[in-house]
């Protein structure tokens, strides 16, 4: 890592993530449009329910010789932790953070609904500053109420995005300021919008594409895909990894993006209305108004920086009860190191995320 703490960080020279820019355009549009006023969708309530069947035919099987997971191990530690010792997740000077969550299933119901794409949004007004972080769906973490370990995106089955922050929280140590969920049927819909995404395909990426999301007659190289092409793109992981899966979701973002900034004033109109219908959030107006505020000052003359939350270079695959799972090396350091990267050199660990990464060392 260079001594700046950035190094290792991909930059994306003015451009930002399809999700950034539809939060701007809705919010843009909510400054002038009446019946935005008058359409509040914050998500509906959540029960929790940690009995919920939460897996698919796309759980992915634990190779045979990736190392098992103790889960008792790590369950009986937890079981000794004090809960008064709890504490509120770290808050960063200078920063604010926002959730993105992208989910799986249609937008008639959230309940039981995995979150399949997962970036924290950090925006930094005065050093005018803005960095995303993404974090593999299958991350192992803690999901208070549960009591024990699970995949991070089964957090939003459980419990919706509320459940999802909380646990965002109490596993990396970040203070969420509010959530954005848009559901993955918005992104077939945009792209066919905007006439699809220059995408390059590997011969295996489109080979699978065909065999598991029905996406047939593609082959390799570069080319444009429409939205159920773009989607399956997005989906694929079994033929290499979780980390892959994400900088594939982030490479369509940004072929939307280079698609978006050129669309037609009525094509704005109908895109505003797509991703309206498909996003819950628990911001206010004045909030969004305020962040995208916030966004437009920082992003005209700078960059958005690209980070991994949780990267290969720092975490594992392993196997819980069969099911592939990504274990990161070091909570604790995990979060010392995205503060490093945030520039953020006076960070002191929360005791409850102390007290998590101690029992999840016992998993090993």
């Amino acid at each position: 890592m260079a001594s700046d703490g950035r190094g290792s960080k991909k930059r994306t020279n003015k451009k930002v993530t399809v999700l950034i820019v539809l939060l701007i355009i809705l919010a843009v549009l909510a400054a002038a449009a009446a019946f935005l006023l008058t359409r509040s969708k914050p998500e509906p309530e959540t029960p929790l329910d940690f009995n919920r069947e939460v897996g698919d035919e796309n759980e992915e099987t634990a190779a045979a010789d990736t190392p098992t997971v103790d889960e008792d191990a790590a369950n009986s530690a937890l079981d000794q932790l004090d809960g008064e010792s709890s504490s509120q997740p770290t808050r960063d000077e200078g920063w604010s953070h926002y959730l993105l969550l992208g989910v799986d299933g249609e937008t008639d119901s959230y309940t039981a609904k995995r979150s399949d794409a997962m970036i924290v949004l950090s925006v930094n007004q005065d050093e005018g500053r803005v960095v995303l972080s993404s974090v593999p769906r299958d991350t192992l973490v803690y999901i208070d109420g549960k009591n024990g370990f699970d995949k991070l995106t089964h957090a939003y089955a459980y419990g919706g995005a509320d459940l999802t922050v909380q646990t965002f929280e109490q596993n990396f140590d970040i203070d969420i300021e509010n959530y954005f969920t848009v559901n993955f049927a918005a992104m077939e819909e945009i792209v066919d919008l905007v006439g699809g995404v220059t995408i390059t395909l590997t011969d295996a990426e489109a080979k699978h594409m065909g065999e598991y999301y029905a996406a047939w007659g593609l082959s390799g190289g570069t080319q444009v895909l429409n939205g159920k092409e773009a989607l399956a793109y997005c989906r694929i992981r079994k033929i290499d990894s979780d980390y892959k899966r994400n900088d594939r979701q982030f490479a369509v973002l940004m072929a939307i993006y280079d698609e978006v900034k050129d669309l037609s004033v009525g094509q704005y109109t109908e895109l505003i209305s797509t991703v309206y219908n498909h996003m819950y959030t628990d911001m206010t107006l004045a909030g969004a108004i305020s962040l995208v505020g916030d966004l437009l000052s920082v992003t005209e003359n700078g960059t958005i920086e690209n980070v991994k939350l949780v990267d290969s270079e720092h975490s594992s695959a392993a196997s819980l009860d069969g099911r592939s799972v990504v274990l990161v090396d070091n909570l604790e350091q995990t979060a010392i190191r995205w503060r490093e990267a945030l520039g953020i050199d006076d960070y002191e660990p929360s005791a409850r995320l102390k007290q998590i990464s101690e029992a999840l060392e016992e998993l090993k």
